[in-house]
C-alpha cells in the first residue's frame, strides 16, 4: 500500500470512531420538551391559585353577596306559638351575607332569642338556600289573660294566633309559680277521669288552694294536705256522693274529718 493511501485510511478510521449517530443526538434534544412544559404548567397553576386567593380576600363583601345571596329558606317544625314568617323575618338580615359567608352560628342564636324557640338547627343547602328546623316550648297551662306557663316553669307571652284548646288555668302570686305548677302536676296525675280533670287551680294567702274540675265542681282545699283532701273528695265521689254528683256545685274539704257540700240551685 502506498504511503498516501495508508494516511488516508487512518484519517477515515479516526473520523468514524469519534462521530455520534444522528438519531441519538436528536432523541436527546427532544427528551427535555415535556419536562419544560410540565414545569410551566405547575408554575402557571400556582400563580393562578395565588392570584385567585389574593383577589378573593380583597373583594368587597357585597360583591360576593351578589353572587351567592341566600334566596331559599325552608322552615321545618310544628308551629303553634311561632309562625314560619316570623322565622324568616328573624333570619333575613343574615341571608345577604351569601352562601359561604352566612354566619350560621349567629343565625341560630338569633332564633333562640325568641322566647318560644327552645331548639334550632340550620344547615346550608346548595346553591342558594338554608334548611331551618325549630322546636318551640310546649304550653302547660294558661296563666292570666295574656301569658302561658310552659314545662320549664317560665311564663311566656301568649301569641295572638295560638289556640290553647283545653289547657287548664293556673292563677296566684307570680312568685309562687313554681309551687303552683308542682301542685298542678301532682293533681293532674291523680285526677285522670275526664270529668275530674283540673280546669282551674289557684292559690291565695287568705283562702288557700281552690280547685275547679272540668265537671264544674269546685273544691276548697285550704293551705295544706292538698292531695289528702282531694283523695277524700274522690272517695266520696265514688261512694256516698256518686248518685248526686251532677247536683253538686262545690265541696269544702277544709274540715278535719268531714266535708261540706254545696248543692246546685233549682235553676241550674
Amino acid at each position: 500500500m502506498r504511503p498516501s493511501e495508508k494516511k488516508s485510511a487512518r484519517t477515515k478510521r479516526t473520523s468514524v470512531r469519534g462521530a455520534s449517530p444522528l438519531g441519538e443526538a436528536t432523541k436527546s434534544r427532544v427528551h427535555w420538551h415535556p419536562w419544560l412544559l410540565l414545569v410551566a404548567l405547575v408554575l402557571l397553576s400556582s400563580g393562578l391559585a395565588t392570584g385567585g386567593y389574593w383577589l378573593w380576600q380583597r373583594l368587597p363583601a357585597f360583591q360576593l353577596s351578589k353572587v351567592d345571596v341566600l334566596e331559599q329558606v325552608e322552615v321545618r317544625g310544628t308551629f303553634n306559638a311561632v309562625t314560619e314568617e316570623q322565622i324568616k323575618e328573624i333570619l333575613l338580615p343574615y341571608l345577604h351575607a351569601g352562601f359561604f359567608s352566612a354566619d350560621i352560628r349567629a343565625m341560630r342564636f338569633a332564633l333562640l332569642e325568641h322566647p318560644w324557640v327552645i331548639r334550632a338547627s340550620i344547615n346550608r343547602r346548595w346553591p342558594k338556600g338554608v334548611v331551618v328546623e325549630v322546636s318551640e316550648a310546649q304550653p302547660l297551662a294558661v296563666w292570666g289573660r295574656d301569658r302561658l306557663l310552659v314545662a320549664s316553669g317560665a311564663l311566656l307571652p301568649r301569641p295572638v294566633q295560638m289556640q290553647v284548646g283545653n289547657l287548664p288555668e293556673l292563677a296566684g302570686d307570680e312568685e309562687l309559680v313554681g309551687q303552683i305548677m308542682s301542685q298542678y302536676q301532682a293533681l293532674a296525675s291523680l285526677l285522670t277521669t275526664r270529668d275530674m280533670e283540673v280546669k282551674r287551680l289557684s292559690f291565695d294567702d287568705l283562702s288557700g288552694w281552690h280547685l275547679e274540675l272540668v265537671s264544674g265542681i269546685e273544691l276548697k282545699l285550704g293551705h295544706d294536705a292538698l292531695l289528702e283532701r282531694v283523695n277524700r273528695f274522690l272517695s266520696l265521689s265514688r261512694g256516698l256522693l256518686a248518685p248526686y254528683l251532677q247536683k253538686v256545685a262545690g265541696v269544702d274539704t277544709r274540715y278535719g274529718n268531714a266535708v261540706a257540700v254545696q248543692w246546685k240551685s233549682e235553676q241550674e
